[in-house]
């Protein structure tokens, strides 16, 4: 090890020295704190005084356990009744403190689903992200949405199951225009029955299932009867459809494949900076993969990378069957307890040396040397870029982070403020925010009020928050996607609350033609050379904000429209509302009936026919 101030490490060491003497041979949790009690390092341990007892040696630590003791001025301990307690305790107070020694897991992002609805008389097929719901059935993970909704859209080609929300299911008098193209079989006005429904859903999870053959008989089976028939049209239905199965399997098969549900776990490194991949295999289908850049507290070996990118990776997700990883786990037993334990079934973390599985995990680290080297690329290619920004700005001060911000309505309805947010390694997707502007006292038409509402929700947060964690996560510079006049609002919130911080205003250029903006800059107002390359990282990002402003404002608007004031009445269940719909029309109709009318009505009761008038009358 190399000490950097021995003095330091010897008194860490004399701290944990007199810490050890008290502790029992017991599994726990144990932190190590700073002078300031900030968690340097939260670690488990099957026995607590032996672990502890290891970091009172003066020599035989790496650098990185070296520095941490060195920084060392106290511990706390958690003891508990097993390891694996131990483990799940490690795992909660790691991403509750983030501590600078230990591996993280930046990126803990969930995946998407594909949700049925079994719960419901015609269920319908929806991507789905989120805690489990009894009564419904759930495939996945995928990767991406756009995995997803590929599948969802083979799903409703194939079995043409709904996917509507029930608002607009239960209040149909018509067919909608996906029933027309061959999506949806329009169970919503009585297209098809719900025994017949029933049978397609069946149809649908042994697709998902993995069962392609068994459907492509069925549907096979189906054809031959509808060609004896003279039923062509049908025929070329199920013709178009067995094509389609077809192209999904040579699609989603990966030359086809041993293995039936894995998770398979690649790692690359260079240097400090390490990339794992992860793929999911389910029904010998590959659903995807995605790339993770784990911290490594410094540079922690690659098993400890792999055990607690496990660890971490798991305690909010359901493990497949196999876990396919490089090389063996130092803690590979109290591991797969843990897995089993997430699963509520047996899990095998295995290594394997060769056949198709070890052919995976090689694709897999190939995937991840890829993407390593694509993030370093980009990020010094990021840094060369914020350079050029310092010098054309004549900034003193180093980017690091830039927040970009946009406002976006239509007429004033559903106004909504976005920022994103750019560093060093790129879109920080994690620091993107959604401001649902609903202080009444704003002119949803006002763009300048509502610029100011969203800074002053953005940085008022300095009056509640401790001052510097806040400030660790402040931009080094903001950009508006607007002019002078936003730049001097959000100014005259900055100056409010102390911040300096500057601001880079964006204008439509001339004729609103890209690459003539005018750029505004503290008391200056310029433009760039229609070729430069910062000029080029600009509108990259302002179209960055602006795609997530115009996204968030139409899933607003989406929401906003689809809802019904029936939904707000007590009592009123989706089948009552579609007997209420198919006789009114509409929830205004609704609210405008008598007590009478509302009798007139299947399914509605005395009580629930004044609880409704009392709704719109009261």
């Amino acid at each position: 090890m190399t000490q950097s101030d021995p003095n330091n490490f010897s008194q860490g060491e004399k701290v944990v020295s007199s810490i050890v003497k008290t502790l029992p041979n017991k599994p726990g949790v144990y932190r190590m704190l700073d002078d300031t009690g900030s968690v340097l390092y939260v670690g488990k341990a099957k026995n607590l005084k032996n672990r502890v007892s290891s970091y009172s040696r003066v020599t035989g630590h790496s650098l990185r356990i070296g520095r941490m003791i060195s920084a060392t001025r106290d511990m706390n301990f958690f003891i508990t009744e097993t390891e694996l307690e131990a483990l799940l305790l490690e795992q909660n107070l790691i991403k509750k403190y983030s501590p600078r020694y230990n591996v993280l897991l930046k990126d803990d992002k969930s995946f998407p689903q594909i949700a049925i609805t079994k719960n419901k008389q015609f269920p319908q097929v929806t991507k789905y992200r989120g805690k489990k719901v009894d009564g419904v059935k759930y495939f996945g993970p995928y990767a991406s949405a756009t995995a997803v909704n590929n599948a969802i859209n083979y799903i409703q080609k194939i079995f043409q199951l709904r996917n509507c929300r029930d608002s607009n299911f239960y209040g149909r008098s018509r067919a909608c225009l996906l029933h027309y193209i061959n999506k949806c079989s329009a169970p919503c006005v009585g297209k098809i029955s719900e025994e017949e429904y029933s049978k397609t859903v069946d149809e649908a999870e042994n697709f998902l299932l993995g069962k392609h053959t068994e459907i492509k008989d069925n549907l096979q089976s189906n054809m031959l009867q509808a060609s004896k028939n003279l039923d062509f049209e049908r025929a070329a239905f199920y013709r178009d459809r067995i094509e389609l199965i077809a192209k999904i399997q040579s699609s989603q098969n990966i030359n086809n494949l041993n293995v039936e549900d894995a998770d398979v776990i690649g790692l690359f490194r260079l240097g400090n900076e390490v990339c794992i991949q992860i793929f999911f295999i389910r029904s010998y289908e590959n659903r995807g993969n995605h790339a993770f850049f784990p911290k490594t507290g410094g540079g922690a070996d690659d098993t400890e990378i792999l055990e607690n990118f496990i660890a971490q990776f798991y305690s909010t997700k359901v493990p497949a069957r196999e876990i396919l990883i490089s090389s063996s786990l130092r803690n590979n037993e109290v591991l797969v307890r843990f897995l089993t334990e997430r699963r509520k079934q047996k899990v095998e973390v295995r290594s394997p040396a060769r056949g198709r599985a070890k052919d995976l995990i090689n694709t897999a680290e190939k995937n991840a040397k890829e993407a390593l080297e694509r993030k370093i690329a980009m990020k010094a290619s990021q840094k060369s870029l914020f350079e050029e920004v310092e010098t054309w700005l004549k900034l003193e001060e180093k980017i690091k982070k830039i927040e970009v911000y946009d406002n976006s309505h239509i007429q004033g309805s559903f106004p909504i403020g976005c920022l994103v947010a750019i560093n060093l390694e790129g879109y920080s997707k994690s620091d993107y925010r959604k401001y649902n502007i609903k202080d009444s006292s704003i002119n949803p038409k006002d763009d300048l009020a509502i610029m100011g509402h969203v800074f002053e929700r953005r940085f008022g947060k300095v009056k509640s928050e401790n001052l510097e964690d806040f400030k660790k996560n402040l931009p080094d510079l903001i950009v508006i996607d607007g002019g002078r006049n936003q730049m001097n609002v959000a100014s005259a919130v900055l100056k409010k609350y102390k911040l300096e911080i500057p601001i880079l205003a964006i204008a439509k250029g001339e004729k609103r033609n890209e690459g003539r903006e005018d750029f505004y800059f503290r008391d200056r107002i310029f433009s760039f050379p229609t070729s430069s390359s910062v000029l080029f990282f600009f509108q990259r990002i302002r179209d960055e904000v602006h795609r997530f402003a115009i996204g968030a404002h139409r899933q607003k608007r989406s929401s906003g429209i689809n809802k019904s004031e029936l939904d707000e009445v007590y009592g009123i269940g989706p089948k009552k509302k579609k007997e209420l719909l198919q006789h009114f029309g509409s929830a205004k109709e609704v609210g405008k009936a008598s007590l009478k009318d509302l009798l007139g009505v299947k399914g509605i009761s005395k009580n629930s026919a004044e609880i409704i008038f009392n709704h719109f009358n009261s």
